[in-house]
């Protein structure tokens, strides 16, 4: 099979490392802390308007995503998958202005962490419908609920990487909640 994955939130452990530097960042801010625990991502749980969020990743994206920790047992299950004789596609939107250079970006992060896969994609927009069909996607990995179900509406299957921050809207979007358990996932749906 085909399988896409996103790279942010499915191979790296991305909200944690960011949720950080906005704790971080905040407190040069106004230090105000968490004024909304009950929202629906982090970067919303801040007193910060729109433009302080879009200059913080404008900012701070591209330093931050070469520090980014692989998922626990990332590695091990995306080799296995490959073992298996499945190709994967790494589907990522990564671009300016949080990226000056997102390829070489990413690239150098893979080398580091001896990540495996078969190819790089690096997408225009959030929605990777348009790459998921070009490279026949069987499968799309992803930790956005509202990408997750425009893949769908568009005929591309979609299994939802579980995280803090969406396991209550998954609604009824196939979800994994670990490596393990999308490893399980993706050997059933043969």
């Amino acid at each position: 099979m085909n399988i896409g994955l996103d790279i942010d939130n499915v191979i790296t452990s991305f909200d944690s490392t960011i949720f950080q530097a906005f704790l971080e960042e905040d407190k040069r801010k106004r230090n105000k802390g968490i004024v909304n625990s009950d929202a629906d991502h982090f970067i919303n749980m801040f007193d910060w308007s729109q433009d302080e969020i879009d200059e913080f990743f404008a900012k701070n994206m591209e330093s931050l995503a070469k520090t980014l920790r692989v998922r626990r047992d990332c590695k091990k299950y995306m080799d296995k998958l490959l073992a298996d004789g499945h190709k994967l596609y790494l589907i990522t939107h990564r671009a300016y202005p949080h990226y000056n250079d997102p390829e070489k970006t990413t690239l150098d992060w893979l080398n580091k962490h001896k990540i495996h896969y078969t190819k790089l994609v690096l997408s225009n927009s959030p929605d990777k419908t348009d790459e998921c069909k070009k490279y026949k996607i069987d499968i799309m990995v992803d930790d956005r609920v509202g990408q997750c179900q425009k893949m769908r509406a568009n005929g591309v299957e979609c299994i939802l990487m579980i995280t803090k921050y969406n396991k209550g809207r998954k609604g009824d979007l196939p979800y994994a909640k670990s490596w393990a358990d999308l490893y399980r996932r993706i050997q059933s749906w043969q």
